[in-house]
């Protein structure tokens, strides 16, 4: 582990307890351009990661591996012991990344599949609201939550630009997904798992979305056929390949039960277990483990909530009264998450300074205006595109370590473990990279 690279990071970024992205440097949008960069096809890779974070590897590989482990921050990598990450620190390279902002899936995997920041792709929320559609609705479901029911958008319209994947294969690289959904972006082929959990009314759609955001009583997360994907994703894949896997299933129980649970400290050793087995696997299987670089890594970390505490925006009566409305006559509520609260005015140049007045006498929170919020780049330090200038709000409020958000929706204000803030816990990263074989061959010795 590079502690030495997390203590400047951590001095570097931080304000007033507020950790910012590194964008230039050490942020999780580097990743995918790293990748493209190991593979050869530096003409897709815009802005890797430096070269550091595969020092002690090897630099000519067929075949890269990422692994995101949703919500497993550094501070959870740092926490908790397993076998697997013990050898990921031994045998390989464990770098300190920060998270993009907001520290969502949404924003963050959005960024992973497109190479586009925040500010670019446009979507900066686990809820967006969309003036043009007149409609606020789930990023990845696109479930209308509130506006013109009737909008119905496709997962690749709720973001601006292209998936990576097409590009990859005009390079020459063949993308493969193993995922707990039916289907994936363009240009890449998904290897489905199912991840069956005992909860109640569980979304069964199979669709791209993030289930973990549904908080449900749940005893148990059985992740089943994930090395059977991975094994297929393997052997389907022609060299030089880009390989991706997703586990979602630590971030479903940080946000059901929170991070210190029995439940979380089980799910973390039911995934790693799931994980080590399935790269055993791999190796034992002689699927070119020596030519395969594997990188595990997380979109974001969490902050554990006391939903006794966190704050119902609907009680301040100063700011319901002053925000926008739906052609329906309904405030605008539901615009980003409750770390990463988008507020959109009536007559903003009228009303901002007064709702930002009386947030900042309640909150103790972070009160972005969208100038502030485009000077500083908070969102990507790029060129801004039009879908997400229209989705920011006229004020982002980020709370230090509570939820802020609509009692209206309640679920969101119950869920224990959240994330979408500046929260250092949030906002850093592992981006552990390891030789395959070398990782299997230490578990055997």
């Amino acid at each position: 582990m590079r502690t030495d690279l997390e203590r400047r990071l951590r001095d570097r970024q931080t304000e007033n307890g507020y950790l910012f992205p590194d964008y230039d440097g050490y942020c999780f949008a580097g990743v995918p351009d790293t990748v493209a960069s190991v593979l050869g096809a530096d003409g897709v890779a815009r802005r890797p990661l430096p070269d550091d974070v595969l020092e002690g590897v090897g630099d000519v590989y067929d075949r890269v591996l990422v692994v995101v482990v949703d919500g497993f921050g550094l501070e959870f990598w740092k926490r908790h012991s397993h076998p697997l990450l013990e050898r990921l620190e031994s045998e390989g390279t464990v770098s300190p990344l920060t998270a993009t902002y907001p520290s969502e899936t949404a924003a963050a995997m959005t960024t992973f599949h497109t190479g586009r920041l925040p500010a670019s792709h446009g979507a900066i929320g686990w809820d967006i609201y969309d003036p043009v559609a007149d409609a606020s609705y789930e990023a990845f479901t696109g479930e209308v939550k509130a506006g013109d029911e009737s909008v119905d958008p496709e997962l690749q319209a709720v973001f601006e630009g292209e998936p990576i994947y097409p590009a990859l294969a005009d390079a020459g690289i063949d993308s493969h997904h193993v995922v707990p959904f039916a289907d994936t972006y363009d240009g890449a082929v998904a290897h489905s798992y199912q991840w069956n959990r005992d909860v109640q009314n569980t979304d069964d759609t199979g669709s791209l979305s993030d289930r973990d955001h549904q908080h449900e009583s749940r005893r148990d997360h059985v992740i089943e056929g994930f090395g059977d994907a991975l094994e297929d994703a393997f052997a389907a894949a022609d060299d030089p390949a880009s390989l991706f896997a997703y586990l979602p299933q630590i971030d479903a129980a940080a946000h059901a039960s929170g991070t210190d649970s029995t439940a979380y400290r089980e799910t973390v050793a039911t995934t790693f277990d799931t994980l080590e087995r399935a790269l055993s696997r791999l190796d034992r299987n002689d699927t070119d483990a020596g030519e395969t670089l594997v990188v595990v890594t997380a979109d974001h970390g969490h902050v554990d909530t006391d939903p006794d505490r966190n704050v119902d925006l609907e009680r301040y009566d100063g700011v319901m009264a002053r925000l926008e409305r739906h052609a329906t006559g309904e405030p605008v509520r539901y615009a980003g998450s409750p770390r990463n609260l988008h507020l959109h005015l009536r007559d903003p140049d009228r009303t901002r300074d007064r709702v930002q007045a009386i947030l900042e006498e309640q909150l103790e929170a972070r009160i972005f205006t969208r100038e502030d919020a485009l000077e500083r780049g908070l969102f990507g330090d790029g060129p801004t595109s039009e879908t997400f200038r229209r989705r920011l709000g006229d004020l982002v409020v980020c709370h230090r370590d509570r939820s802020v958000w609509f009692g209206s929706d309640r679920d969101h204000l119950e869920l224990v473990g959240v994330h979408g803030g500046l929260h250092p816990d949030e906002m850093l990263v592992p981006f552990a990279a390891s030789d395959l074989a070398s990782l299997c061959h230490s578990s055997r010795n």
